[in-house]
């Protein structure tokens, strides 16, 4: 199928990770199954916690600033706190891509590979959805054969994060697709 089947998780960029979590396990009945310290680089990087409820998954990231600003702290000082990326669950994520790209959509990077314990997990991130937006979005497929992972990878995650820190450094301005092209229909006010 070349089609999303659902949503995997929501990420959310925080201030303060210990209250997102607090609020989120103690006060809203959500459980932490993942958590990882300082994935990033030597230059920026984060501190990620995953919380569950039944089917929902959210992801809290709090950035911390080394050599240059993190990209948590980049993306909250221009959007506030709140969602950054959702990710959308994929039963082939290379035909997805193909299929997306035929369209036009463009990648921040390559697919992102890893194991979590349960089973393999693939991702890809698009760009930003909107001009002067930062929401984007994340392909995973969590199922291959018998196997499926549960949890997430601290490999990926920190592949994700240098895609972005390379972004942020370089200034790219890049969305998901081309708003100027001939091919995307134009806004006309009423």
């Amino acid at each position: 199928m070349n089609h999303p089947t659902g949503i995997d998780h929501i990420t959310l960029c925080v201030e303060n990770l210990d209250a997102a979590e607090f609020l989120f396990t103690k006060i809203l009945g959500f459980e932490t199954i993942w958590s990882a310290r300082d994935v990033g680089t030597e230059r920026s990087s984060m501190d990620t916690v995953v919380v569950q409820c039944g089917a929902a998954r959210i992801a809290l990231m709090q950035g911390h600033d080394k050599a240059m600003k993190s990209q948590i702290s980049d993306f909250i000082e221009r959007h506030g706190q709140g969602v950054q990326h959702f990710a959308l669950e994929v039963d082939d994520i290379e035909a997805v891509c193909r299929a997306w790209e035929s369209h036009g959509v463009k990648f921040s990077g390559p697919v992102k590979e890893g194991r979590d314990g349960f089973g393999p997990l693939k991702q890809r991130f698009t760009y930003p959805l909107f001009p002067s937006g930062g929401l984007f979005i994340e392909l995973t497929q969590r199922e291959h054969g018998q196997e499926r992972s549960k949890t997430f990878v601290r490999s990926t995650v920190e592949s994700l994060y240098k895609d972005l820190e390379r972004d942020q450094a370089s200034g790219v301005d890049q969305t998901i697709i081309d708003y100027d092209s001939s091919s995307t229909p134009s806004t006309t006010h009423h």
